[in-house]
C-alpha cells in the first residue's frame, strides 16, 4: 500500500473528526504526494507512529490562531483562558484521533497500535508522503501520512505505546 492509496480515507476521515468533535467544517480538501517540510515559528506540529497490517507515520500541522480556536472548541474554553500546553495537548489529541480514524478503517477488524503523540521540528524526508490540506470554515489545517515499506524498525517499535 503506498501513501496515495489513502486519499479517499483522509478527506473522509479529517473532516468527520473535525465536524464532530471540534465543529469546524470542511469546506475544500485537496491531497498531493511529496515530502513534508519543517513546521514555522507561528504553527504547531505533532506525529505519531501506526503500526498493523498497515503502518508509519501520520502527521498534523496547523497554525497557532487556528489551534487556539480548535482547542476552544474542543474544551468548551474560551480562547483567551487556554494555556499554551493545553493548546498543544488538544493539537497532539488532534494527531491521535484523525490517524485512529483513517487506520481504524484500512484495517476493519484489526488492532492496531498508535505510538503518543508528539511535537515535531522536521519530518521524515526519506518517505514519500500524502499530504492534505483542509480549508474549514475557521482556517487551515495540513495532515501528512507516510507509509513503511519495509515495516516498522527497532525503535519505532519500542515507542508504540496504545492499542486500540
Amino acid at each position: 500500500m503506498q501513501a496515495s492509496d489513502f486519499t479517499p480515507l483522509v478527506v473522509e476521515c479529517c473532516s468527520e473528526v473535525l465536524d464532530s468533535m471540534y465543529f469546524t467544517t470542511v469546506l475544500d480538501a485537496s491531497s498531493s504526494v511529496g515530502h513534508p517540510s519543517a513546521p514555522q515559528a507561528d504553527e504547531l506540529a505533532f506525529s505519531l507512529r501506526f503500526r498493523g497490517e498497515v503502518h508509519g507515520t501520520f502527521g498534523v500541522l496547523i497554525g497557532v490562531s487556528m489551534a487556539r480556536m480548535l482547542a476552544a472548541n474542543f474544551l468548551g474554553e474560551e480562547e483567551e483562558a487556554l494555556t499554551e500546553i493545553e493548546i498543544a495537548e488538544v493539537v497532539g489529541e488532534l494527531a491521535n484521533m484523525l490517524c485512529g480514524s483513517i487506520v481504524s478503517r484500512v484495517e476493519g477488524k484489526s488492532k492496531f497500535a498508535l505510538s503518543h503523540p508528539e511535537p515535531f521540528m522536521a519530518a521524515p524526508t526519506d518517505l514519500e508522503s500524502l499530504f492534505s490540506r483542509f480549508e474549514t470554515d475557521n482556517g487551515m489545517i495540513h495532515t501528512w501520512i507516510a507509509i513503511d515499506a519495509d515495516g516498522l524498525d527497532a525503535a519505532a517499535d519500542q515507542t508504540v505505546e496504545a492499542v486500540h
